[in-house]
């Protein structure tokens, strides 16, 4: 199932770096990557502190899922979704949320489903490979996965992170973050694929002494992030990235 479509929806350039703010810190510029799409709005609350429970879960018979092998876990619940679909816990405060019934009522117009897998799964590589990055002491810029995932070899984000690396920062997950990417229909073919995200972001920068870093306050912060893949022979990569605010409408 395709995603219903609109127009002149945009892509603002801009990197992130989640976990500042509840949210997201200063990007750093890129091009801007223009997309007609729309997003799926979300009737999901935002709860105020994370689950710890990982209690598993099965999925529902004919509904697709990701490969039982993968680094992730499905579980039976995460922070602030109340809305029907699978979860998998990627990493402890780490979770996914993914829709597998369309409800056009309350905005979900994309499930997902057996072309999007392998969009999805490349997808939520790249995001562990910053979050573990991040929760590194110290942040780690040489992860394997900065260079299989991201097409730049996840230059922009290690710029970005050098920084706070320097400063002896670490990446919290606090009170958790949940990921909820929709794959969009336009600029979807074999080779290229446009995610939108509205991540639940509860993440903070902290310092050496526990405190937070600049920029970054507890709570839980709806953020808009865009991503653009392309389809290459060692798999799907992530050839740009950007905040992109019509993802949380």
């Amino acid at each position: 199932m395709r995603p219903i479509t609109r127009t002149a929806l945009v892509l603002v350039a801009g990197l992130l770096a989640a976990c500042d703010s509840g949210g997201n810190a200063a990007p750093a510029t890129l091009d801007t990557v223009v997309s007609t799409a729309s997003v799926p709005a979300s009737t999901t609350t935002v709860a105020s502190e994370a689950s710890t429970t990982t209690v598993a879960a099965t999925v529902p018979d004919g509904a697709v899922s990701l490969a039982a092998d993968g680094p992730w876990t499905l579980v039976d619940s995460a922070p602030g979704v109340t809305d029907p679909g699978l979860v998998y816990l990627l990493m402890p405060g780490l979770w996914v949320y993914l829709p597998i019934e369309e409800d056009i009522e309350h905005g979900i117009t994309w499930v997902l489903n057996d072309d999007d897998v392998p969009v999805i799964e490349a997808y939520l590589m790249a995001r562990l490979t910053y979050f573990t990055a991040i929760t590194t002491d110290p942040i780690d810029l040489d992860l394997e996965g900065w260079t299989r995932y991201y097409a730049d070899g996840g230059e922009q984000y290690r710029v970005n992170l050098e920084g706070r690396r320097a400063q002896g920062q670490v990446g919290d997950l606090d009170v958790g973050v949940v990921l909820r990417p929709v794959v969009l229909g336009e600029d979807r073919s074999d080779a290229t694929a446009i995610v939108f995200d509205c991540v639940l972001d509860g993440g903070v920068f902290r310092l050496p002494d526990g405190s937070l870093a600049a920029g970054s306050t507890p709570g839980v912060v709806p953020s808009g992030i865009g991503m653009r893949l392309l389809s290459t022979a060692e798999g799907w990569v992530i050839e740009q990235v950007g905040k992109q605010p019509d993802a949380c409408f």
